[in-house]
């Protein structure tokens, strides 16, 4: 066929082969399979994703390639497919770079329970409520010298027991104050007095989540010393697919959310 002769097709060719080849290394050292493994429980779309996503990257690294080698001007074919492999190669390479190898970890915000929560009323479900629910005024940690909140992690919708599961407790600067496990009886945590941040940990199949504790109220005089209770679920992030054929094999399919009743 003359088609096939082109300069742009020997381009394109040229423009797969790199990515064809990692794709085959990748699949060899079973990390493909992996990656479907962690999705046997989510719908079909969830798995036909990372394929469409391979196929994608697939074309336009062609595209890439064809068009360099098309105004290339290259009359030889072999020379033609070199020039294709050039340009999507250092792209691929670039992205590699700068993709980090250590765990994944994703800003969030610890959101609340329920939007429809209320301000606390005078009767006795309203001082029940006043346990949970916090003032317009509460919205920062508890000075130096005052007892932290503690927390209880509810990881049951999502890892049962999680016996891998932990959070760590950072100051302003990043230092680590604390790092407690959160799974079966280790649930409950107590916030250290300088702590800004945390980072939640060890949940299969996510990546780990780093937030904010500013918006984490105080114990209420009428709570007393009750710990506060964060809800854990993870949600299919179709974005990490990208990530992960580009060559993060640290990124997990699956991002947390966190919602607590004592927040903002």
């Amino acid at each position: 066929m003359p088609w096939l002769n082109t300069a742009f097709i020997a381009g394109a060719i040229g423009g797969i082969s790199p990515e064809l080849a990692r794709y085959l290394v990748r699949a060899q050292g079973g990390h493909l399979a992996a990656w479907i493994e962690k999705l046997a429980q989510e719908p079909w779309l969830s798995i036909l994703a990372p394929v469409a996503v391979s196929i994608a990257i697939l074309a336009l690294l062609g595209l890439i390639g064809g068009i360099v080698a098309h105004y290339g001007n290259e009359p030889n074919i072999g020379k033609a497919f070199m020039l294709g492999v050039g340009a999507p190669a250092f792209l691929l390479s670039t992205v590699g770079a700068i993709t980090p190898a250590k765990e994944v970890v994703k800003d969030i915000q610890l959101g609340p329970v329920s939007t429809e929560i209320q301000s606390p009323r005078t009767d006795l479900l309203g001082h029940l409520g006043s346990i949970f629910v916090t003032t317009a005024h509460a919205q920062n940690l508890p000075s130096p010298g005052a007892p932290g909140p503690q927390i209880i992690f509810d990881t049951t919708a999502i890892a049962g027991a999680c016996p891998t599961c932990r959070v760590e407790f950072q100051d302003s600067s990043g230092s680590v104050l604390s790092s407690e496990p959160v799974g079966g009886d280790s649930a409950t945590v107590t916030v250290p007095d300088a702590a800004t941040s945390a980072i939640l940990s060890g949940v299969p199949d996510a990546n780990s989540a780093k937030f904010s504790l500013k918006s984490l109220a105080p114990p209420s005089p009428e709570g007393g010393t009750r710990p506060l209770s964060v809800e854990v679920t993870k949600s299919r992030n179709y974005l990490n697919d990208f990530r992960y054929i580009l060559g993060n094999n640290a990124i997990e399919p699956f991002d947390l959310e966190l919602k607590a009743a004592g927040v903002e």
